[in-house]
């Protein structure tokens, strides 16, 4: 077959992204049960490649070892130098903690009880399919495809299972499908608006910067690769700022830790530029060729000076002034975020303050200098999207995107026209991911909704299924690894036969598709030569790197021309090929007061910050198992001293956060790692494993942010509450 020439387009690239450990031994830590008996092994394993499938930006390569069909050794891939053979905390012991958990689902379950409890009857594969193929033929029937809604996300960011197949399904269909949003959907929109791209700076190039700004995000935790470069950069001399309103990991590590009140990270932005245009620290000669909108933004930045942001993000006048002028002299100087920075009502416009100082300063210029951001662009252009984009050229096609953070008011509406009368949810856990979780319960508690999930496990979402199918673990099945955040493709190999009954989430499509008369030979594609095929491509970053290649190593690097200085000379990705401060589709960013309701602001007088702040859960994954929640302990609420003595709570006290959405019981840290007036507390419980039955998401608000582009980006942090003693 000829290799292929990639097409796909900016807002594809958006939609597709639409983000100290050793490699571990299992044969000393799994039981007997699972690996066998070490006597009667055969001498010979068989190696096998694989890459984590998690929603994280660092997509760790790893090596699989199986005797007799049974994985033996387990660990981080060496020879990969930017994972490096270490695989986090959470993923050390993934085969016993997932693939071989006694827990595991194993066969379709169809429901048996009132939805919610988690009465379940094992039932073939052939009938659950026929009565799932057979309901859904109805539901269209009387209320058209649209009544229909896909609800995947990244569960799995493999590429694979996570969409290829039931994009190809949902789009014959041409059912609705959920507008990925809840992450990335304000943060990519806004600097795309800004800079008509995610790429920046490589992440291997920090290694060069010499004034680093770690913007809302916990690198040390949440993207551990990216740590050694952080202390490279800082051995070569640089200094490193935290921006953030927690004391993270990461903040507890920096040269200087700023720490603004949740939100207005905009104003402070907007209040470095006032300063760096001020005392005559932009670099001229770049905004002149390679900007535009910087006499409107000059005018616009006179009004957040640093006195009046300074008021708004609650720091001394002076912090600010030193900010911009380290910043505007850094020498380079770099800002790296991802996704943190966005979850506010003001967190798009946040996104593209950030995204213009770069240019403001000329940072652009020098390797290291610039801002770093997402990396999925590269395998948005480097693999074969005609074939993993397939659904797109389909002559059917979904008619609507809904919103994903507002999956409880869209489940609830009687005004939806049509309303969702099918549900299939997969890679997904919408009652521990979604805000206002106690909104969705009561929408999945619908009779006449027809639920369906793929899942490992008997999740908080699947008891309210009417069936549940079991899905493969990434040691079970072939897949694509590609990255949000680093320069590495990887092939994911099966190591092992699927356990039980469980089959590949594509694997299910096809068979659905059957049952619906879906007779295109698309549905026919076997996951291991959409894989292959995804390697026929021409494209510069993959030569060399075909599928033969890949099955052999494992992993590869794109080829990407060094030094990478994409903006240097500007060649921005807008419309105007410059860096736009204002466009004629955008306005300045500017700092918006939230608009909280009257009883807010008198009943719940705290902002509760809900961050992924442990070791062992990921999102909504983990949090099961056993060994991992007992080294997170009780879940737990950050409070200042200053709240905890207003309300007579000692450290260890058993408390009640509450709002009008929920309550949650916790145990009170006393804390100086949040600021008077707000509250932190970690996410990715779930809430039948939590004293009362809630968590985090059960306080948390479905309001949208402020830029609402794809459907809106998720205003998780600005949520009110009250804490009290129990």
């Amino acid at each position: 077959m000829d290799k292929k020439e990639n097409k796909i387009t900016r807002r594809k690239f958006v939609n597709l992204g639409a983000k100290s450990y050793a490699s571990l031994h299992l044969a000393t830590i799994l039981p007997s049960s699972i690996l066998g008996s070490t006597s009667h092994r055969p001498t010979k394993t068989s190696t096998f490649h694989g890459v984590c499938y998690h929603d994280c930006p660092d997509s760790c390569s790893w090596k699989v070892e199986v005797q007799d069909g049974r994985v033996v050794s387990f660990g981080g891939d060496k020879a990969n130098p930017f994972t490096a053979g270490k695989l986090c905390g959470k993923m050390e012991t993934f085969p016993e903690d997932i693939t071989y958990h006694p827990d595991r689902l194993l066969t379709p379950m169809k429901r048996i009880g009132k939805k919610g409890e988690g009465k379940f009857e094992a039932i073939s594969w052939e009938q659950a399919i026929l009565e799932v193929g057979d309901q859904l033929k109805e539901t269209i029937a009387r209320h058209g495809s649209e009544s229909v809604l896909s609800h995947g996300y990244m569960g799995t960011q493999s590429l694979i299972q996570k969409s290829v197949m039931s994009s190809r399904f949902f789009a014959r269909m041409e059912a609705s499908v959920i507008a990925h949003t809840i992450c990335g959907g304000a943060v990519i929109p806004a600097n795309f608006e800004v800079n008509g791209t995610a790429m920046g700076v490589l992440p291997e190039d920090m290694v060069h910067s010499r004034y680093i700004i770690l913007w809302g995000t916990n690198t040390k935790k949440s993207n551990v690769h990216q740590w050694p470069y952080v202390l490279k950069a800082r051995k070569a001399g640089a200094k490193i700022i935290v921006v953030d309103p927690f004391v993270s990991a990461t903040a507890k590590e920096a040269d200087w830790h700023i720490q603004p009140l949740p939100g207005t990270d905009v104003a402070l932005a907007l209040g470095m530029m006032n300063v760096i245009i001020t005392e005559g620290l932009v670099d001229q000669d770049y905004i002149d060729n390679y900007t535009s909108g910087y006499k409107d933004l000059k005018e616009h930045v006179k009004s957040y000076d640093p006195k009046s942001v300074s008021n708004i993000c609650g720091l001394p006048e002076e912090d600010i002034i030193q900010l911009a002028k380290e910043y505007a002299n850094g020498n380079p100087s770099l800002i790296r975020i991802l996704v943190g920075i966005e979850h506010n009502y003001n967190g798009g416009d946040g996104t593209r303050a950030v995204a213009i100082l770069p240019s403001l300063t000329g940072a652009w210029r020098k390797l290291g200098g610039g801002l770093m951001h997402m990396t999925f662009e590269m395998s948005g252009r480097a693999l074969n999207w005609e074939r993993l984009g397939y659904h797109d050229r389909m002559p059917t096609k979904p008619k609507r995107a809904l919103s994903m953070v507002q999956i409880g008011q869209l489940l609830n509406n009687p005004d939806l026209n049509p309303a969702i009368k099918s549900i299939f949810i997969y890679n997904s856990n919408p009652m521990v991911t979604a805000p206002n979780a106690n909104l969705t319960k009561k929408g999945l508690e619908r009779e006449d909704l027809l639920t369906v999930v793929l899942e490992h496990f008997m999740t908080e979402t699947a008891k309210y299924a009417d069936y549940v199918f079991p899905a493969t673990t990434q040691l079970e099945h072939w897949d694509i690894g590609d990255s949000w955040g680093q320069l590495y493709i990887n092939i994911n190999q099966p190591a092992i036969a699927p356990l039980g009954e469980a089959k590949p989430n594509s694997e299910f499509f096809r068979l659905l598709a059957k049952k619906m008369g879906y007779t295109e030979e698309c549905f026919k594609e076997s996951d291991k030569d959409i894989v292959k095929s995804a390697f026929d491509s021409n494209h510069p970053y993959l030569e060399g790197i075909d599928f033969d290649y890949m099955q052999e190593n494992g992993w590869a690097r794109y080829k990407i021309p060094e030094p990478f200085l994409p903006h240097k000379e500007g060649n921005f990705g807008t419309a105007s090929g410059k860096c736009e401060f204002i466009s004629p589709s955008s306005r300045l960013p500017a700092y918006k007061d939230v608009a909280y309701s009257e009883l807010e602001k008198s009943d719940f007088p705290l902002q509760l910050l809900t961050i992924k702040n442990t070791k062992g859960f990921h999102n909504s994954s983990h949090a099961n198992v056993k060994h991992l929640r007992q080294k997170e302990g009780r879940l737990w609420l950050d409070i200042h001293p200053e709240d905890a003595n207003a309300r007579n709570i000692q450290n260890g006290d058993e408390l009640m956060a509450f709002n009008q959405r929920g309550k949650v019981i916790l145990e009170a840290k006393i804390t100086k790692r949040i600021r008077p007036g707000v509250v932190c507390m970690p996410h990715g419980y779930w809430p039948s494993l939590v004293k009362g039955g809630q968590a985090s998401n059960n306080l948390t608000d479905d309001r949208l942010t402020d830029i609402m582009l794809w459907g809106g980006g998720a205003a998780f942090q600005d949520c009110r509450v009250q804490v009290v003693k129990t």
